[in-house]
Formats: structure tokens, sequence, C-alpha cells
């Protein structure tokens, strides 16, 4: 069962959220990049899965940049002390904000062909399918070393 959650499309500001509603895990990864800040821009504002295969939960978290405010990514690995930061003013695939839609968890299976992609990936763990409503859809999933990117629709 797969769970689709919307951003509130009225928001024009990234929104923080509160302090006590930070895990702890979420807050010492976020705590560790000192030129974001955890966003709410999306509910849930964060998400935790097995995303490198290894068998431990680790974190995805909305962020924004405190400079500009643009949109990204904070994956948190359980095994690394450093997180990864996707966008928020730092460059992925080309882009340095990721604004989507929505956001949810792509469970270890087969992803099926995307568009003009080649072969889709292999799997080692979970990935996160991000959402531009109406438009595209891409898988974000780790290949052993870094974050990569599978585009799944236009």
């Amino acid at each position: 069962m797969s769970l689709l959650f919307l951003a509130n499309a009225s928001a024009t500001q990234p929104s923080v959220p509160s302090p006590w509603a930070l895990p702890a895990g979420v807050e010492r990864c976020v705590g560790k990049i000192h030129d974001v800040q955890a966003s709410s821009r999306i509910n849930p504002f964060y998400l935790r899965a097995d995303i490198d295969g290894d068998g431990k939960s680790d974190y995805v978290v909305l962020v924004s940049s405190l400079e500009g405010g643009k949109n990204g990514i904070a994956l948190c690995l359980a095994r690394n002390s450093t997180p990864v930061v996707l966008g928020a003013g730092r460059e992925f695939h080309g882009m340095k904000n990721l604004d989507f839609d929505a956001w949810m968890i792509f469970e270890k299976k087969g992803a099926e062909r995307g568009v003009g992609e080649g072969l889709p990936p292999q799997l080692r763990g979970e990935a996160i399918e991000v959402i531009w409503e109406e438009s595209a859809s891409a898988l974000l999933y780790w290949d052993g070393k870094e974050v990569r990117w599978y585009q799944q629709g236009d």
C-alpha cells in the first residue's frame, strides 16, 4: 500500500516544523547542515525507510536553504554521520531547487522502465519517489556511493 502526500499549494514561504515534531534522528541530521533548515511544506516533512539496503532505518527530510529558501532533501543514512543534501541551493540533476509537489517511499521492487532513461535501476533498498503534479515523477535511489535520479514519467 502506497501513500501519497501533497503539498499545500497556497504556501509561499517554507514553513519550519515545530522543534518537538522532530524525531531525535532528524534533529541530529539536519543540525549538522548549517545552511539549511527542516521544512514542513509537505506533510509528512520526513520519511523513514531503508534507502541504502543495509537493514537500518534512514531518514529523508524536506529542507530549505536559509539563504533564498530553495527546497531540497537531506538524506540521513544510519551508517553515515554526514547527511547528503540534494537541492536546497546545491546542484542535483541539473536543479538547485527540488520544488516537487508530493513524495513517497518506493518499495524495493523492480522499477518500471522510465521515459527515455534506459533500463531501470536495480534498487539496493527503498527509493524516494518525487512527483510534480500533472508533470513528471522520478525515483531517487542509492547506488552504493551516491543518490541517483531515474526519470519515471513526464
